[in-house]
């Protein structure tokens, strides 16, 4: 089968910012992710396993594999997140696919990766994203990385898993009103062993959960666009803005837009240092 992705359009399917601290909860989504450390490690867990990615090395995340990020005190860097849908016109079917190598370190492979990577970060710098010439640096980066990632069957028994077929539908649906019991209605289970699965194996509640993923959508969005905060938090669930706030709040340890602000001036100053290299 073909392994040269095939790219269709950048547009809304492309984020590209640069994070500090980075921590989110365990999720799964239709996209890829990848993360870059410049400052600091960042540990990961892959379906379970634990991994450190230190600062020369790329994370290389497939659609639907679960992970999660834990709390930096420190450190920063680049991450990318793309539809797969940008691969649409590629044989192959990315669901059914994972790396066996998902760290791979950026002096093992062909320098053509870096230099993809330098020219990607440049629009999380601030400069205008021009679809062609994104299009034309994932793919390069990819045909380039495919060999080093080994790529594997990913058909286990994880689609069949409650718990991962609740996280899957909870991040398909995060700006719907979703409950505990329209969630398990919609998976066709009780609600009371969904909430138990939920405690036992995240630990956390279903609520706690939910607020975790939706604030972390809301960051990515208050990192790369400059929509208004309430069309945000309306995007990513919340019923008022006041709501929106206090969990933003009780998550980030800031209001959304001191947060703006600061991912703003991470921004600027990776500019400032890009101009310069």
């Amino acid at each position: 089968m073909s392994m040269q992705p095939q790219l269709q359009h950048v547009s809304k399917e492309c984020l590209i910012f640069f994070y500090s601290r980075l921590s989110a909860p365990c999720h799964l989504h239709a996209s890829f992710e990848l993360v870059l450390p410049r400052r600091g490690q960042v540990r990961v867990q892959l379906d379970g396993q634990e991994r450190v990615v230190e600062e020369g090395e790329l994370l290389v995340i497939f659609p639907g594999i679960v992970h999660s990020y834990e709390p930096q005190e420190t450190g920063d860097g680049l991450m990318m997140i793309f539809s797969d849908k940008l691969f649409s016109n590629a044989e192959e079917d990315w669901l059914t696919l994972r790396p066996a190598r998902p760290i791979i370190r950026l002096d093992s492979v062909d320098r053509d990766v870096a230099y993809c990577l330098e020219r990607l970060s440049d629009f999380a710098r601030g400069e205008t994203m021009y679809t062609l010439l994104v299009q034309s640096y994932l793919s390069l980066m990819f045909l380039r990385l495919l060999p080093a990632l080994q790529l594997e069957s990913s058909v286990c028994q994880a689609t069949s898993d409650l718990l991962y077929r609740a996280m899957a539908y909870m991040s398909r649906n995060l700006s719907a009103p979703l409950t505990l019991r329209a969630t398990a209605r919609a998976l066709g289970v009780n609600s009371y062993y969904l909430s138990h699965l939920f405690s036992e194996r995240l630990h956390m509640g279903f609520r706690t959960y939910l607020n975790a993923l939706r604030i972390d959508q809301a960051r990515r969005f208050l990192r790369v666009t400059a929509r208004p905060i309430e069309d945000i938090a309306a995007d990513c669930g919340f019923a008022n803005l006041r709501t929106f706030d206090r969990v933003f709040a009780e998550r980030c340890g800031c209001t959304p837009r001191d947060f703006r602000k600061a991912a703003m001036e991470l921004r600027l100053a990776r500019g400032e240092a890009g101009r310069h290299a």
